[in-house]
């Protein structure tokens, strides 16, 4: 905002304050200075104030600060608005008839008639300021419009008063199908959420953002109607972004303005019309719908003293409260503040703090590390068993994403039999339930890259899923609030093709690379696994399977469904798992360091065929069912269909026998081998080699 200093001058004396120190100090407290340029004699401050502080984006609203800061008082508010004015007739004003009908968009709506004025330009002195801050002088009545939100920060509008039907305002919602040409000429449609100030006939401004074209002010204007409003701002924001209209009085409205200062804007305009263009002031008629009272706080000394190191005391911020027009008194050792309801920015404890130490500066304020006690510190096993998972998936070689827990009702469809929890307020369908599962984020992800030309890929998300707490309905439409479950869960995909080292040429994603990487996490926290054949339908038959420990469902993994990957735009194959953290806390094993052998181990293998409806999950727990002795590993040394035998697979385990006390023999641990062999064919339907 562009502020003239040779205005500010007329609330607060700066004439021995250098420009250097003033911009200095005005960035101190919190409104940066963006450049310094010459206007005449006068300079003009071109600041950058907050959106929060619509009190400071006017001459009198940054005096104010300024008087603070530099420790000055203002000047009597009659030196800012220039000579005294005649007193207004009484009696005078009864013929105007003021209505609030929509008190939820307008609280307060305080006008005054002059009659008897006459239209002509402005003095120079006027018309200087206004060209100094960037306005382009119109009339003089237009002109002190103009000049009172600069000085004062609150919005007004001046009207023909001959040209309001029957001499009445109505401030109202908008009907269906009206419409007002508006003062920039346009023709601007009106909807029931749209704050209208009409008269007994039509539409003649939307309140708080911009006036109509039928009521302007004309060259032959005698009698005017002065407004100054209090609109709530989240009527005004949605009209100004209807319409696409963005105007001085919008965007302070936008942000809320001072309900009670109309009175206060009147008056100033007032005497500035009767000095301008003379005519006769009838009465001030002040319509309030609602009464807005200032908030009262308390500032304990004890958290002023915490919050800045023990560099303010009380005195201070009194003093300073004072000179910010804010009522304080002290209350034994604390305050109690009346914020002044045009300091909407400030509605707690720590605002309070916020203000006496932008004021007192916080760059002097001593530093001091924050006091941490074995009291804030708590275990927090899940969060700490996600960030073990985080590391270990990005060890495996995979890349972290971070998607919405918000998703499509069909893409939770597709990877669940679930009901999923619906957003009642979704803003579009895409957003509308809560994931069920991590996939659908993970699948949109890697759709998105490979329409970019990525055609490989290892992703994974750790993240929570929503569910439907114990017995709640799985209607779609939930009338109350019901229990969400929420489970820490952690999903990947793997897509493309995948190369081990450098000098390896690459292959294509299988089903055991999902699986190796679900292992290595299992292994890692010390969780043994079983896997099974899985049925769940959004993996392909033939390739799925469920990670176990013992009766507790640990992980799902396989290659995803034609369709599901159909519905993302995903062609060839994208290998899955879905891990269940909390699952895998929960199963999580002591364990204990084992020395190491001092003595050479024995490998062996063990060579079998079988039908292809014994799963290799069922072997491996066979033979760790069995107390072999000085057997420690055992695993898949090779996997081989022949060709023209449709129900015979060759399977070839390699096994590691050790002891910790001797060296063993070759004749030992051939004789364990055979035996080994003889009862897993006793056990099994499989034909040793």
């Amino acid at each position: 905002m562009k502020l003239s200093r040779d205005w500010l001058n007329d609330y607060v004396d700066l004439t021995d304050i250098s420009d250097e120190t003033l911009t200095e100090r005005m960035t101190e407290i919190g409104h940066a200075n963006e450049g310094l340029e010459k206007h005449g004699d006068d300079t003009v401050i071109d600041a950058e104030i907050t959106t929060n502080r619509i009190d400071a984006m006017s001459h009198a609203g940054m005096a104010k600060e300024l008087a603070a800061a530099f420790g000055r008082s203002l000047r009597p508010s009659s030196a800012a608005a220039g000579k005294g004015a005649p007193e207004p007739v009484e009696g005078a004003g009864k013929g105007v008839t003021i209505r609030i009908e929509a008190p939820e968009m307008c609280t307060r709506f305080s006008a005054r008639v002059i009659r008897n004025i006459d239209v002509k330009p402005s003095t120079p002195e006027i018309q200087r300021r206004l060209e100094a801050v960037g306005l382009r002088p119109i009339s003089n009545i237009v002109d002190v419009t103009n000049y009172v939100i600069l000085a004062l920060g609150h919005p007004m509008h001046a009207y023909d008063l001959d040209l309001i039907g029957d001499a009445t305002i109505i401030v109202r919602r908008g009907k269906k199908g009206e419409s007002m040409k508006s003062l920039d000429n346009v023709m601007r449609s009106i909807e029931t959420e749209t704050c209208v100030i009409a008269d007994a006939k039509r539409p003649i401004g939307l309140g708080g953002v911009i006036g109509g074209f039928e009521s302007e002010i004309r060259d032959t204007t005698k009698n005017v109607l002065l407004e100054c409003a209090a609109f709530t701002p989240s009527f005004i924001r949605r009209t100004a972004r209807r319409l696409g209209i963005k105007t001085d009085a919008s965007y302070r409205f936008e942000r809320g303005v001072d309900p009670n200062d109309g009175p206060a804007v009147i008056e100033l305009a007032t005497k500035m019309i009767l000095e301008l263009a003379g005519g006769t002031a009838e009465e001030l008629i002040d319509v309030i719908a609602a009464e807005i009272e200032p908030k009262r706080l308390r500032l304990r000394a004890a958290k002023l003293h915490e919050q800045s190191s023990g560099s303010v005391g009380i005195g201070y911020a009194l003093e300073l409260f004072r000179r910010l027009g804010f009522g304080a008194e002290t209350s034994g050792d604390d305050l109690e503040v009346v914020v002044p309801t045009s300091r909407g920015d400030i509605s707690e404890e720590m605002d309070l703090v916020e203000e006496v130490l932008r004021f007192f500066g916080l760059n002097n304020v001593p530093g001091e590390l924050p006091r941490v006690t074995t009291g804030d510190v708590h275990a927090n096993p899940i969060a700490e068993t996600e960030d073990r998972v985080r590391d270990l998936l990005v060890g495996c070689g995979l890349s972290e994403v971070a998607t919405y827990s918000f998703i499509h009702a069909d893409a939770n469809a597709q990877v669940s039999d679930e009901h999923a929890l619906r957003i009642t307020n979704a803003l579009t369908e895409n957003i509308s339930s809560m994931r069920l599962s991590l996939l659908p984020g993970l699948l949109e992800t890697a759709a998105f890259n490979r329409s970019y030309g990525t055609r490989d890929g290892a992703l994974f998300e750790v993240g929570r899923t929503y569910h439907r707490g114990v017995g709640q309905a799985p209607s779609p439409v939930q009338e109350a609030p019901s229990p969400i479950k929420e489970r820490h869960m952690a999903a990947l995909v793997m897509y493309g093709t995948i190369g081990s080292s450098w000098g390896d040429a690459k292959r294509a994603v299988d089903f055991f690379d999902v699986k190796g990487v679900v292992e290595q996490i299992a292994e890692r926290l010390h969780v043994p696994l079983t896997f099974t054949v899985s049925d769940e339908r959004w993996y392909r038959a033939g390739a799925r399977g469920a990670a176990w420990h013992g009766d507790r469902r640990i992980a799902s993994v396989g290659f995803l469904a034609n369709d599901v990957l159909q519905s993302y735009g995903l062609k060839g194959d994208v290998a899955a798992a879905e891990i269940d953290v909390e699952a895998l806390l929960e199963s999580t094993m002591e364990w204990k360091m084992a020395p190491v052998a001092r003595f050479p181990g024995v490998p062996m293998i063990m060579a079998m065929t079988h039908g292809r409806d014994l799963e290799y999950g069922r072997i491996l727990t066979t033979i760790r069912s069995l107390d072999v002795p000085w057997l420690h590993e055992v695993g898949l040394r090779d996997h081989f269909e022949p060709e023209g035998e449709d129900n015979v697979i060759k399977t070839t385990l390699g096994m590691w026998y050790q002891a910790f006390d001797r060296s063993l023999t070759q004749d030992e641990v051939v004789e364990v081998h055979q035996r080994l062999g003889s009862r897993v064919a006793e056990l099994l339907p499989v034909k040793m080699l």
